[in-house]
């Protein structure tokens, strides 16, 4: 951590804090989706995203929950005003551009903002396109108050 951490708070990692549902996204391109969603109407799609934002519509959904998505490739990490990460909710559909993670420890709201305002610096490559492997991802530091009656059967990063 780059600062101290406040009294009985402990450092965590991505991967202590959130489910990684990385393998249960599936891309699809374009000329697929506008194949599987003609003369389908708006009940019957679904929101498809990508790195940072919706990028168009589906027929079907992989996901019925409420997730964080964090850029994986051709997300702006190092433009503090620009996201990074972002939370969906409901029937949803994710390419192979975006990190797929669902809160655990923390709430989607803190996640969000948390991944927003991290400092990506050391942790993405690419020359021309930046890219954030999913083992970086999972690693990056989290900050989190002390659970409550945390006891020492509690895990390694709690101790």
């Amino acid at each position: 951590m780059p600062f101290d951490l406040p009294a009985g708070w402990v450092k965590a990692s991505l991967n202590d804090v959130a489910v990684c549902l990385d393998y249960r996204r599936k891309p699809i391109n374009s000329a697929e989706r506008e194949k599987r969603i003609e003369g389908k109407g708006p009940t019957q799609l679904f929101p498809y995203y990508g790195a940072t934002q919706q990028q168009g519509w589906i027929d079907d959904y992989l996901f019925d929950e409420d997730l964080v998505l964090l850029g994986e490739d051709g997300v702006p990490f190092f433009d503090l005003l620009r996201a990074k990460a972002y939370w969906v909710s409901g029937k949803t559909w994710v390419n192979n551009h975006a990190h797929v993670f669902k809160a655990v420890l923390t709430s989607c709201a803190f996640l969000v903002h948390y991944l927003n305002v991290f400092d990506y610096s050391g942790r993405v490559v690419g020359a021309t396109r930046s890219k954030l492997n999913q083992a970086r991802a999972l690693d990056i530091p989290v900050a989190l108050p002390r659970l409550p009656n945390s006891t020492a059967s509690s895990p390694r990063w709690m101790s």
